[in-house]
């Protein structure tokens, strides 16, 4: 159990500093293949087994996010809107974000049991490029004097990493194929209303370039825990409006490049742009 629990510890801990140092020496050892042992008899052994494994792993309960003890949390509906320069807000915002998905990403890695060692390798990668891209976006609040948790933060991704802890499929289908692919449409729309010289462009590009790489693995995942349950792949938006039913429920713009890139049919996109056609449509008429 040594390796998904000093994933959890790391998922847990909200000393940034600490968070990196415990991550930087369990995925050195996994790339040494100091796991890989310990992997390969989960691969092996019988489901009986898995099943006692995973028990173990699902008494690991999330209870508040790592982030609580800096930052003020709120609901998404109850964050308040807060008087500040907008770029530092935006900042902030994104910084948040990123924060987030490096323990969604620890969350991936640590809460199921018997999966193939390119599991774990892909969502410990993921880890530690949202790790990187945290870096990037507290370096660039420094120039505002702010740092991360100086201002308010909602638990929305908190709340969706536990509420799909029991389910590998959920949570492929929710976190990376869902919302990280919004990130995606959020990313690209940003960047196309500022200036050429605006010093966030870059690092989102580099942000969006490697976010790109996240959904791919999040699909491959989803695809995956679809052969091992019976579940047709298409069913994807079925689950995501059963977790958030006004989900699609805009009319912004989706990057239909990068979602087709990252393993999306043209059916799905189609529907996610009817919806949200749909939706306009209703408020029009409201």
């Amino acid at each position: 159990m040594e390796f998904f629990n000093l994933i959890w510890l790391c998922e847990n801990e909200g000393n940034f500093k600490r968070k990196q140092e415990i991550f930087n020496e369990l995925y050195q050892a996994f790339k040494n293949g100091d796991f890989d042992e310990y992997i390969s008899f989960l691969n092996t052994t019988s489901t009986e087994n898995i099943k006692k494994f995973q028990n173990k792993l699902n008494q690991n309960e999330l209870t508040k996010p790592s982030y609580a003890g800096f930052c003020e949390v709120y609901s998404l509906q109850d964050l308040p809107r807060i008087k500040a320069d907008k770029k530092a807000l935006l900042l902030h915002s994104i910084a948040h974000i990123e924060y987030s998905a490096i323990d969604i990403a620890l969350d991936s890695a640590c809460a199921f049991a018997g999966l193939p060692r390119e599991y774990y390798a892909n969502w410990l990668e993921v880890a530690d490029d949202e790790m990187r891209h945290f870096g990037w976006l507290c370096a660039m609040l420094e120039k505002y004097g702010l740092k991360y948790g100086d201002l308010p933060v909602h638990n929305g991704l908190f709340v969706a990493t536990k509420r799909t802890r029991h389910s590998l499929l959920d949570k492929m289908a929710i976190l990376p194929r869902h919302m990280e692919a919004n990130g995606l449409d959020s990313n690209l729309n940003l960047r196309e209303k500022m200036s050429a010289n605006d010093e966030l462009k870059p690092i989102l590009e580099r942000i969006a370039s490697e976010e790109i790489t996240h959904v791919i693995k999040g699909d491959k995942w989803f695809k995956y825990a679809c052969i091992k349950d019976g579940i047709n792949p298409a069913k994807w938006l079925d689950i995501v409006l059963s977790y958030y039913p006004k989900a699609f429920n805009n009319s912004r713009r989706i990057d239909e490049s990068s979602r087709l890139q990252c393993g999306f049919s043209s059916a799905e996109l189609a529907n996610i742009k009817a919806l949200g056609q749909q939706s306009k449509q209703n408020s029009a008429q409201t």
